[in-house]
């Protein structure tokens, strides 16, 4: 345990917290030290979001969550000065992986189509196949597609997308002009006309799990797909499992059903 973190238990137990509180709250902080090691951050430099997602794969309810969250933030005061001012919505419990069928994302993609300008249409594509929420894409207003080795990708600030779909890439192209897509979207509006497309049975992380998830199909190792999804390294693993698991089922159903 680094010298900070002593000091930092060494004040919760003269503010007369007690020792489990302590303990949970310690907990958080070591947490929040893998997540910086992982990502490269620093303590007063890092992505919030992704500290969240990190974090949501130990604690798994809204308690906890704002627990962890709290205990990270009276550290980082203690120990730097430093206010983190997070505001985020936790999900009530960790929940299973739902899998967005090709001919379902196929419908939607038809009803998105419909939209009669293009800054929409494509915003919502990039929603449905790269998971991007309305307030990601709002900060896409001017914006370069990026290639690795030939591939296109979304490389801006702290949004990372492999653009592994011909829908986005023909929609963003659309879009371009002189080597810069120019977005325009208002996030509530736009989350509104999403849901009226795909209605209440996904959520919009569940496209961005989905969005891992093709990854993952891909053959892409986990710390890329961790890269390029937003999701912690925690929550791929699982959807990682849950691939070879189903993978183990299909086999052995075609190898041995009609046995």
């Amino acid at each position: 345990m680094g010298a900070k973190v002593k000091e930092f238990r060494d004040y919760l137990k003269g503010e007369g917290y007690s020792e489990n509180s302590i303990a949970t709250y310690v907990r958080a902080v070591e947490k929040f030290y893998l997540f910086l090691k992982f990502y490269g951050f620093k303590e007063r430099s890092f992505d919030e979001d992704k500290l969240v997602s990190f974090l949501s794969s130990t604690y798994k309810t809204a308690g906890s969550m704002k627990t962890a969250l709290s205990g990270i933030r009276k550290y980082l005061h203690f120990a730097f000065d430093f206010k983190l001012t997070i505001s985020v919505n936790v999900e009530e419990d960790f929940k299973d992986f739902v899998l967005i069928k090709k001919e379902k994302l196929k419908e939607f993609f038809e009803r998105a189509m419909k939209s009669r300008k293009q800054g929409i249409r494509a915003a919502l594509i990039m929603m449905l196949y790269l998971g991007l929420k309305p307030s990601e894409i709002a900060k896409l207003k001017r914006f370069s597609l990026k290639y690795i080795d030939k591939v296109p990708a979304i490389d801006e600030d702290r949004i990372k997308r492999l653009l592994i779909d011909r829908e986005v890439v023909e929609s963003l192209k659309e879009l371009e002009k002189d080597g810069i897509v120019c977005l325009s979207v208002n996030p509530q509006s736009l989350k509104v006309t999403f849901f009226k497309i795909t209605g209440k049975d996904f959520s919009l992380s569940d496209f961005k799990e989905n969005y891992a998830y093709r990854l993952i199909e891909k053959g892409l190792p986990v710390d890329i797909v961790v890269e390029f999804s937003g999701l912690s390294l925690d929550r791929v693993s699982y959807l990682h499992r849950f691939f070879t698991l189903k993978s183990k089922q299909e086999i052995i159903g075609e190898k041995l059903a009609n046995l």
